[in-house]
């Protein structure tokens, strides 16, 4: 199960006025007016300073499932900071329609690449981990599921 919880507008002020990472890459989104490429966002993920103390400041984890923290919207993109507890996994999923980066700001991510067999069933293929520091990027055709094999939280 997945948890939505949308940041309000004071709380991303607040957060973007201790993190000017995050206060950067918005400005950035937002001054493109389109939808973002991937070897764009993965050249300004990396390297990305983010302040994971005031982060965790204004996200939650969810007790059932992972949550989505949403810190901003458009009809260009969605800036999302996710955080899961030990054993928490997305479901397997694409992206038809959109494109995924994510920068991995705590923790260890485990990314499970699948295909799609000759039944039409998703069947696992490779996986790959992602440590603190870390970008992952996945365009449209790609079937994947993100999860926190970790003894630890993820963000």
């Amino acid at each position: 199960m997945v948890v939505q919880v949308v940041l309000g507008e004071s709380e991303l002020n607040h957060l973007t006025s201790c993190c000017k990472g995050l206060e950067g890459l918005l400005e950035w989104l937002d001054s493109i007016d389109r939808r973002p490429g991937l070897a764009e966002l993965d050249v300004r993920l990396a390297g990305l300073p983010v302040n994971v103390e005031e982060l965790r400041k204004h996200i939650g984890y969810a007790e059932d499932g992972y949550q989505r923290n949403v810190l901003k919207k458009n009809e260009n993109y969605e800036l999302v900071a996710i955080s899961w507890t030990p054993g928490q996994a997305t479901p397997i999923h694409d992206h038809m329609g959109s494109d995924c980066a994510f920068l991995i700001v705590e923790g260890t991510s485990t990314e499970t690449i699948y295909v799609t067999n000759s039944e039409g069933f998703a069947v696992p293929q490779s996986v790959r981990t992602y440590a603190a520091g870390e970008v992952c990027a996945s365009s449209e055709p790609d079937i994947h599921r993100i999860s926190n094999e970790e003894s630890c939280e993820l963000i």
